[in-house]
């Protein structure tokens, strides 16, 4: 099964010499272009997956270093059960 691509491309009358000007530039620059797109996507992939770990490790130290501290205005607030509603058991 050894045919001479020439022959081949000889034989079919549709095609010209001038058709085939060029054409292996065509092949190589599309090939790079694909190449390129595809680095792309491996770089815009890494990117999205950086900031997802670096807003998740900012996140969760940002929730562990923002604990409230216990404070004496406390007393003052709704759901420190001081209210005299406390003991009627009333919601408000």
């Amino acid at each position: 099964m050894r045919d001479d691509i020439d022959d081949m491309i000889g034989a079919d009358s549709s095609v010209g010499a001038g058709d085939l000007v060029g054409l292996e530039e065509r092949v190589w620059s599309r090939i790079g272009e694909r190449r390129e797109r595809a680095r792309m996507d491996q770089v815009r992939i890494a990117a999205v997956a950086a900031a997802l770990l670096v807003g998740a490790l900012n996140g969760g130290a940002l929730r562990l270093a923002s604990q409230p501290e216990a404070s004496e205005m406390r007393v003052f607030t709704v759901s420190s059960g001081l209210s005299p509603m406390t003991s009627l058991d009333a919601r408000g």
